[in-house]
């Protein structure tokens, strides 16, 4: 949220024209997640799973429109010309696109497998986590002051967090937990070297012109 506090705010207060209303509603979305995200882990420690649980619905309710919103937000972005963030940008527009539905659609995958093994809270919780932090981190970090433009800066920070839940469990548990390893395996997926690889193919210079049209 600091990253876009620095990037996306400042254009919302001085009423920038080239703001997009679907930017404003992904945004929202976006935020509202994260607050809800924090909120359920406060439930937790103090105790009040029961409301935790009552919550719960609500919040992956917000998963869908996140990943639908967030796909049409993209493709919007792209279409003016968008190749990325200074020090995550791509050779062409398609890049950027993919980037962003790749971190997308991991988050929904991770957050609905969250859900689906809700009554199993070492599952759930580490599922939930990864999310958040292997797919939603990313862009923010990007535009934090201190890193925007630098992508020595930006790869440390999104691998961090990425690596903070393994990194627990080992220091904690003295073993990975094995929900760590195929979602890290599946967050990998979103990091921008590899969605360069796969942005590179026919496959999905294909797909791309079909969703920018």
């Amino acid at each position: 949220m600091s990253g876009f506090a620095n990037s996306y705010a400042p254009k919302v207060w001085r009423g920038d024209a080239t703001l997009l209303p679907i930017v404003h509603l992904h945004a929202a979305l976006f935020t509202m997640w994260l607050v809800v995200f924090v909120l359920q882990n406060i439930l937790v420690l103090a105790g009040r799973t029961d409301v935790h649980r009552r919550l719960g619905p609500w919040a992956v309710g917000l998963a869908g429109p996140m990943l639908i919103v967030g796909t049409l937000t993209a493709a919007a972005v792209t279409r003016r010309g968008d190749r990325g963030i200074p020090g995550v940008e791509f050779a062409d527009p398609g890049g950027f696109l993919l980037l962003n539905v790749a971190a997308v659609t991991i988050f929904f995958v991770l957050a609905i497998a969250g859900w689906y093994w809700r009554r199993n809270s070492q599952v759930h919780k580490r599922l939930m986590l990864m999310a958040v932090t292997g797919a939603l981190v990313g862009p923010g970090a990007s535009r934090l002051p201190f890193a925007s433009g630098r992508p020595g800066v930006i790869a440390p920070i999104v691998i961090g967090f990425m690596l903070a839940g393994p990194a627990y469990d080992l220091v904690t548990r003295r073993r990975v937990h094995p929900v760590y390893l195929w979602s890290l395996a599946l967050a990998v997926l979103g990091l921008p070297p590899v969605v360069a690889l796969f942005a590179a193919t026919p496959a999905w210079h294909a797909i791309a012109d079909r969703m920018l049209r």
